[in-house]
């Protein structure tokens, strides 16, 4: 019997065997199935000529990994390989993002199994994705970049009760629905609600009519007005209003027009006014509606300021402006509204069809500067155009206006239907200026006359400076070279295309004689001393390449060149002028000045069009400018000294001849000039595409990305196109599809990310703050990051400035924290002691009161947009005025802020926002990012050698922006330092490295190792591995449910389940107690030049009293009964400002709970 049971249990052993055995093979089967169908896969990219003719090179198991980490590099991401156990089996599943690449059974060697796991997803991706394959075997040709050296694994070290209450955290999330929380659908439609400002004013035919008879009354009393006959006599002798018939006509030839004026002809006042009388004159005029562009917003401004006052009226009249954060709109009908191009383009997003339906004209005011968002409305007008024309509907004129610009560029862009049916270009006409004539002077001239007139033992030192006489050589070797027909066009344009390879390493390279990038100090030093010397009075205007060389110059200047006496206050004022120059310094520039002195300006191409100094008689024109460039795949910004176009130099000569006879003096060769550009290259093929790319499909386009580009003037380079869109999609806002029609759809995060004015990763970074409950400090910084500097540094009071702003970082190690606190005083200080008191505070302590001011129009918007976008709940006035008498000024309201003076959390959501510009330091002062090495700390920072004693301990570092200037030098632009436990929640993807080791990897580059009780815990990493995952369920659970969010819980917060709030809860007193600590030690060398005490004795970000009342909400009192209580305070506080009990808060706040 025993025996019989034995014999039975073995023989269900061995059915059981047998059955796994049959498992097994079948599973074994399917591998060799995988891999046939692998390789004939491979076969077939083989067959390909594409492949084996251009690429020179198939993927294969031996070189499946290396394909994944040229992918890392040039995409930011790396597939996440997991095991999956599936019955008796386990299986390797490979993915990226939500995409799942290769799913291969472990059978035999696990190794063997990983290659082919990763061979599979390469074939997978580069079968949708095949310009990979060519970007991955260009990187594999001898001369390629040779590969970044690896970094050491770092150390997350982690105490045992951190890991306790880690793993406690997890079971709560658990407990709360985190495995069973599901995302939605990925991708949404285009149908969704924006609430951008509108132009939009109800308006009837009756309207109309009644609007358009006081128009003609009102017109009437203009033109017999006594007061108004000087006004309409200088009208009239402009240069513009003189060819008045003319500009009509070509205006109502059809849709298109171009009016080239140059600088003098009223061409920007005068266009506008001359369409809106003749709509006046013929009894419509209450349906004229103009819109006019303009680059900037100062000008949009002034420009509507200027037209109201020829008019006789008031801006809200006939005419008005419309800027971010300020708008003066005219009345309806019968109107002339001046707009940042920006603007514009929100208004065609939000609901192009009322622009184009209640629009009678639009016109493009300096189109030749060719800013990115100049050419990407160019392209969204010709596409609506176009589209609205075949479906019988009514389009504006279209006018495209410019002192100086390739007409025929422009106009076979535009090209529309002539009378005989047959497309040519759009009509243009050219009006010169009221100019008086300007003599212009090249190099050899402007020498010849310097050796004529001053004693040799004067001028040869200045002419010896080295880069000067480098600069004279190859400037003498070029007009040589020119003379006997053999010169190169040494002044290039870029070649954008080469630039944005991958395997391109020389980046803003310029040909070997070229002298762009060389500043002749001693040639510009002496020409100018020249002109004041031999000549007896007007203004002298210098343009420079940059703030950099202004500086130089100046400093040059006092040391008296020729022996003129240009230190005298008497004779001479020297002033500079760049986009950072303060506002009072700016507006010195326009008063009158003592008899017997003279103005000698140094500016930058600001000086070109934004301003106008009437009493410039000589122009001296360096023939440079620094141009903005950006390297696509590398991600690397540069702001390079380079030549000047035709176009620049023409704006510039003019600027000679507004008032008298002038003189323009070049400081190159007649051969340069005539081989310079027309005009500088379009913005769009050297600026980051992110923001356009986002706009393209907020905008409902249903085309590609790259197909809408093409159809720009000049397109930018496919592979920036793919860079862009790669960066939007490991940012979520585009779905995570192939590249295709279909694979760049917004994601809903996306759409709201296309709302904001400021870059989609700030924006990101911001709603990040909304998630975390500090919103306050990430408006801030995502406006700060995208403004100008909000320091000011001048020539003569560097230390000074510098030692300030070691004073604002207040032991912080991080230069964006000293910006946010520097702002948040002076934020303070004109609150509570108003705007005189701040300007006073400021200007002690080398702040820009002008970039403030910018800063804080900024986080206006910026809070609007987010307000629009239902992320946050607006507040009435009433509770806006109680919440500030209480809290003092913030943006969002109180429980908005409950971490806001968190200093750990600020770090690590400013690094969420900035993931991409994570740097480590090695080797002593060097510093490597993902795609770059032996990166160095800019000069002018704090963090630099020359400005502190430092040592940087291996520290991690986020920065504002990867920088390259004209030394070829790779820089980290503003920095923070943050730890490894930010680093690991917040510095990009978290990739396990092996299965039985505690080793991760962060954003697919940065190696770790969790460490508890000074010993490798394989155990430890279970719990950062499950935070992680549990932090990315939450973030894009709430990215993808914002449309919901914003439809159903308009007046509610975001993420504020009980999930949401455990795992937010989490993350926040981890990084309370963050164990990693700092390891930069920074001993700053000017201390003793810091001004007195700006902080006032305490650091304001760390500090509750800035975050919880200002002056009024003070509770230094008992600071260990407010750490005892905080929780409850908060929750107190949170619930009074919910039942609108503004006295109990002042209660709370006085007295304590």
């Amino acid at each position: 019997m025993v025996s019989r049971q034995r014999r039975g249990g073995r023989g269900l052993r061995d059915k059981k065997l047998w059955q796994s055995h049959k498992d097994g093979i079948r599973h074994i089967a399917a591998v060799i199935e995988f891999k046939k169908e692998a390789e004939r896969n491979i076969s077939k990219l083989q067959a390909r000529s594409t492949v084996t003719e251009t690429y020179g090179l198939c993927l294969n198991t031996s070189n499946a990994r290396a394909f994944w980490d040229f992918y890392r590099d040039t995409h930011g991401s790396f597939p996440i390989l997991s095991s999956e156990h599936q019955g008796s089996f386990t299986a390797l599943v490979l993915t990226i993002g939500d995409r799942l690449l290769a799913e291969i059974l472990v059978v035999g060697k696990k190794p063997s199994k990983e290659a082919l796991a990763y061979l599979a997803g390469a074939v997978q991706l580069t079968r949708t994705e095949p310009e990979l394959l060519r970007g991955f075997a260009d990187s594999s040709k001898p001369g390629a970049r040779v590969s970044l050296k690896s970094i050491p694994l770092q150390e997350l070290s982690l105490a045992p009760d951190i890991l306790h209450r880690l793993q406690e955290f997890i079971s709560q999330a658990e407990n709360r629905g985190l495995r069973k929380l599901r995302p939605p659908p990925l991708t949404i439609g285009e149908r969704e609600l924006d609430d951008v400002p509108q132009f939009r004013r109800p308006w009837s035919e009756h309207d109309a009519r009644a609007r358009s008879m006081a128009l003609s009354l009102a017109y009437e009393k203009y033109l017999q007005s006594p007061k108004m006959q000087i006004m309409r006599n200088k009208r009239a002798q402009l240069p513009i209003v003189q060819r008045r018939q003319e500009i009509l006509d070509i205006v109502a030839q059809g849709t298109y027009s171009i009016v080239v004026g140059a600088t003098g002809s009223g061409k920007t006042t005068q266009v506008p006014q001359l369409l809106l009388e003749q709509a006046i004159e013929t009894g419509s005029g209450g349906r004229c509606r103009i819109i006019c562009t303009q680059p900037r917003r100062i000008a949009a401004i002034s420009v509507a300021q200027r037209i109201a006052e020829e008019r006789g009226e008031y801006v809200g009249e006939t005419v008005g402006y419309h800027v971010r954060g300020n708008a003066k709109l005219a009345r309806p009908g019968g109107s002339i509204t001046f707009c940042t191009t920006g603007l514009l383009l929100r208004q065609l997003k939000s609901d192009a069809g009322h622009v184009f339906d209640t629009s009678s004209h639009i016109l493009i005011d300096e189109v030749h500067e060719r800013d990115m968002f100049v050419d990407f409305l160019l392209v969204i007008l010709k596409t609506t155009v176009t589209a609205r024309k075949q479906a019988r509907q009514r389009v504006p004129k279209i006018v495209l206006m410019s002192a100086t610009m390739d007409t025929n560029l422009f106009a076979e862009y535009f090209k529309q239907e002539k009378a005989n049916g047959t497309l040519g270009p759009c009509p243009s006409i050219s009006i010169p200026g009221r100019l008086f004539p300007v003599r212009h002077q090249y190099l050899d001239e402007t020498i010849a006359a310097v050796m004529r007139s001053h004693d040799a033992s004067k001028y040869s030192a200045l002419l010896n400076e080295p880069m000067t006489k480098k600069y004279l050589r190859l400037e003498k070797k070029f007009g040589l070279s020119s003379q006997n027909g053999t010169s190169q066009k040494t002044t290039k344009s870029l070649d954008w295309e080469r630039l944005t390879t991958p395997t391109e390493d020389r980046m803003f390279e310029e040909d070997y004689d070229d002298n762009g990038a060389l500043f002749p100090l001693g040639l510009v030093s002496l020409t100018i001393a020249h002109v004041v010397k031999t000549t007896e009075d007007g203004s002298v205007l210098v343009f420079l390449p940059g703030v950099q060389e202004i500086v130089k110059t100046r400093s040059s200047l006092l040391k008296c060149p020729l022996g003129v006496e240009l230190t005298s206050a008497a004779r001479f004022k020297i002033t500079m002028l760049h986009s950072n120059t303060p506002h009072e310094e700016q507006t010195e520039i326009f008063k009158p000045l003592p008899k017997g002195c003279r103005r000698i300006i140094l500016a930058t191409n600001i000086a070109e069009t934004s301003v106008t100094i009437p009493d410039v008689q000589h122009v001296i024109d360096s023939g440079k400018l620094r141009e903005k460039q950006y390297g696509h795949v590398r991600g690397i910004e540069g702001l390079l000294c380079t030549w000047a176009s035709k176009a620049n130099c023409k704006q510039r000569a003019g600027r000679a001849g507004r008032v008298r006879d002038g003189n323009y003096y070049a400081l190159f060769t007649e051969e340069r000039f005539k081989s310079f550009r027309v005009a500088q290259p379009a913005e769009l093929r050297r600026s980051d595409l992110q923001t356009v790319c986002l706009g393209i499909k907020s905008h409902g386009f249903q085309m590609s990305i790259k197909e809408f580009l093409s159809a720009a003037m000049e397109p930018p380079s496919p592979l920036a196109i793919d860079a862009a869109i790669s960066r939007l999609k490991a940012l979520g806002a585009l779905s995570q599809n192939e590249i295709s029609q279909e694979g760049e759809l917004l994601t809903p995060l996306g759409r709201v990310l296309s709302g904001f004015t400021i870059e989609p990763s700030l924006a990101k970074m911001v709603i990040m703050g909304a998630i975390f409950r500090c919103l306050d400090p990430m408006i801030i910084l995502a406006a700060i990051l995208d403004s100008r500097p909000l320091f000011l540094r001048p020539p003569d009071r560097k230390k000074e400035s510098l030692a300030a702003q070691h004073e604002f970082m207040n032991g912080t190690h991080s230069e964006h924290i000293t910006k946010l606190n520097a702002f948040k005083r002076l934020q303070q200080i004109k609150r509570n002691q108003g705007l005189g008191a701040a300007w006073t505070w400021a200007k002690n302590n080398f702040v820009s009161m002008s970039a403030y001011t910018d800063i804080e129009r900024s986080c206006n918007s910026i809070e609007e947009s987010m307000i629009q976008s239902g992320i946050i709940p607006d507040l009435t006035a009433a509770e806006r005025a109680d919440q500030e008498a209480v809290f003092g000024t913030q943006y969002g309201d109180v429980i908005l802020n409950e971490n806001s003076h968190n200093l750990s959390l600020i770090r690590a959501l400013l690094l969420s926002g900035l993931a991409h510009n994570l740097a480590i330091s090695y080797q002593g002062r060097k510093f490597r990012t993902m795609k770059e090495e032996k990166l160095k700390m800019p000069f002018g920072s704090i963090f630099s050698e020359s400005k502190s004693t430092v040592d940087y301990g291996g520290a991690i570092f986020v920065a504002s922006s990867l920088a390259k200037g004209d030394s070829n030098q790779l820089m980290l632009r503003d920095v923070t330092e943050v730890t490894p436990l930010m680093t690991t929640l917040f510095g990009g993807s978290f990739m396990r490295l092996q299965y039985d080791a505690a080793d991760y990897r962060i954003g697919g580059w940065l190696p770790f190792r969790v460490r508890s009780m000074g010993r490798e815990t394989p155990d430890a990493i279970m719990p950062i591995a499950e935070l992680r995952v549990a932090l990315n369920k939450v973030l894009h659970v709430t990215f993808q449910t914002l449309p919901e969010h914003r439809q159903f819980n308009a007046q509610g917060y975001l993420a504020d389940s009980p999930l949401h709030r455990t795992v937010v809860k989490g993350v926040v007193d981890l990084l309370r107690s963050d164990p990693t600590g700092m390891k930069v030690r920074l001993n700053f060398k000017f201390k003793g030049d810091a001004p007195s005490n700006p902080l006032n004795g305490s650091p304001l970000v760390n500090n509750s009293a800035v975050y919880w009342g200002g002056n009024m909400l003070d509770l230094t009192w008992a600071p260990e009964y407010y750490a005892e209580n905080r929780s409850r305070l908060k929750h107190e506080i949170s619930e009074a400002i919910k039942a609108h009990f503004p006295t109990q808060i002042k209660a709370i706040c006085h007295n304590g709970i």
